[in-house]
């Protein structure tokens, strides 16, 4: 047990750290404002380079292009960050093309992230109405359509926008953003908050400090009259520094920062829990956070102000059914996703070989479990998740054997979702995802740990895919457990 639940530590802290590097917040402190020329276009092309840095150590690097089209700007984004997990070094590289108007709204992209042996890449292109997307992954090529109610923009295209549009000062604007590592379509605000001298190296430049607000976080950048970044910095230990090409790049190979992240996501709690996979039920008190933002009421938890009271279920066999389910009623949770192939079939094959002809939803849900916990080593994985990567590489995290359980069990009919949330490991809750089947009602189920039901340390903040589960986000140095 202790074993299994050191690897469980290794994992959850991994998935907290890649929301980290995926989804980049800072917070910062004003100071204060000067004056700052700012353009109204921009008309040659310019580069910017990035140090990345994790207390004080460097462990990569980043980079921009903005180059002037016949109307609007083509963009190119990159990022290489060098890390030491476990004694093994994991690259994780990302790129993006894209080209906007002259309004800086998104016209096409085409989205690359590259780890060791896996691969994902999208690309999308705006039609009136909808974007029109493309996402390879696992050699395999999936189409869609996304519905669009707004002009969208990418984040990476706002800080150029705050410059040259003359947003007025002080003042929230809004925009709806693409984000094309989740292929999901958010409301991000941002506001000049004003104008200030930062010091880099041994200059000080001005620089205009915006703030962007997305999903109840906040960051803030500090960026030149061209809306290009200067400096960004986080009290996790996270700073972006502007750099020389040279500088940036120089990335010693054979050294890398072990991204130990016990002390930043840890939530201890002020009293230990004994032996969690034997009992039926633990009440807590949480603190820290907007409990408003997150829907902790319903299935196992009983939230009651600040009190939450999570039950282990009950399997009941005579609410399971035969498969596949034919209700309609529970269609979304069978549906395949980009990030769940459910018909491909390659998942679909495997299901059926898993399961051996076995009907009863219950037992079929139980042989896939055992598969995906046995079948899939548990390793720290730098990836956006999806079924047939991990089916391929046969490795990963928390989230990958919960994509790759729920498209297996879609695949047999039987309805299944995320959970994200915390669990307790050893001495501290740390983030995690698990699954959850519908047996006649929602049954956590945990293909990491080994667990089905899953233990009463496992809180559910929220459910869904990745383009939700990164208002986790909002939690972490924020969220406080009492034991009751």
């Amino acid at each position: 047990m202790l074993a299994k639940r050191s690897i469980g530590v290794v994992i959850v802290l991994f998935w907290c750290l890649m929301n980290f590097l995926l989804f980049k917040r800072q917070l910062w402190t004003a100071a204060p404002p000067i004056n700052l020329r700012a353009v109204e276009s921009i008309t040659e092309a310019s580069e910017e380079w990035w140090s990345i840095h994790y207390r004080g150590e460097k462990i990569g690097y980043a980079s921009q292009t903005i180059e002037p089209k016949a109307v609007g700007y083509r963009l190119k984004d990159e990022s290489l960050l060098r890390l030491n997990l476990l004694g093994t070094s994991q690259n994780a590289a990302t790129r993006l093309n894209m080209e906007v108007d002259k309004e800086w709204v998104l016209e096409n992209f085409d989205f690359d992230l590259q780890s060791n042996e896996l691969h994902f890449r999208a690309r999308g292109r705006v039609v009136p109405g909808k974007i029109m997307l493309e996402v390879n992954s696992a050699d395999n090529s999936t189409r869609q359509e996304l519905p669009l109610t707004q002009p969208p923009y990418l984040s990476a295209a706002l800080k150029p926008l705050a410059a040259t549009q003359q947003l007025e000062p002080g003042k929230e604007h809004f925009f709806s953003t693409f984000d094309p590592a989740t292929l999901s379509n958010q409301l991000t605000s941002l506001t000049i908050e004003g104008r200030e001298e930062i010091r880099l190296g041994e200059r000080v430049e001005p620089a205009m400090r915006i703030r962007q607000r997305f999903k109840g976080l906040s960051v803030v950048s500090w960026i030149d009259g061209q809306g290009r970044t200067l400096k960004e910095e986080s009290p996790g230990g996270f700073a972006i520094i502007r750099a020389t090409r040279q500088e940036a790049r120089s990335v010693d190979g054979s050294h890398s920062v072990p991204l130990d992240l016990i002390s930043q996501t840890a939530v201890r709690p002020n009293a230990p829990i004994g032996d969690p996979e034997a009992k039926d039920a633990l009440r807590l008190k949480l603190s820290g956070f907007d409990l408003a933002n997150f829907n902790l009421h319903g299935g196992r938890q009983r939230l009651s102000g600040d009190r939450v009271e999570i039950r282990r279920e009950i399997i009941d066999p005579r609410k399971s059914f035969s498969v596949p389910l034919q209700d309609p009623r529970w269609k979304s949770f069978l549906q395949p996703t980009v990030f769940l192939q459910s018909d491909h079939p390659e998942i679909r094959s495997l299901a059926a070989k898993i399961i051996a002809g076995e009907k009863d939803a219950l037992k079929a849900a139980i042989r896939i479990k055992n598969w995906v916990y046995k079948e899939i080593a548990k390793v720290p994985t730098v990836s956006v998740p999806n079924a047939l990567d991990v089916l391929k590489s046969r490795r990963g995290d928390c989230n990958e054997h919960t994509v790759l359980f729920n498209a297996l069990a879609r695949a047999a009919g039987i309805p299944a979702r995320t959970a994200v949330g915390v669990v307790y490991l050893r001495d501290a809750f740390y983030y995690h995802a698990w699954s959850e089947v519908w047996l006649g009602e929602w049954i956590s189920l945990d293909s990491v740990l080994n667990q089905f039901p899953a233990d009463v340390t496992h809180i559910k903040f929220l459910e869904g895919d990745i383009d939700r589960q990164i208002d986790i986000l909002q939690l972490i140095g924020n969220l406080k457990i009492e034991v009751l």
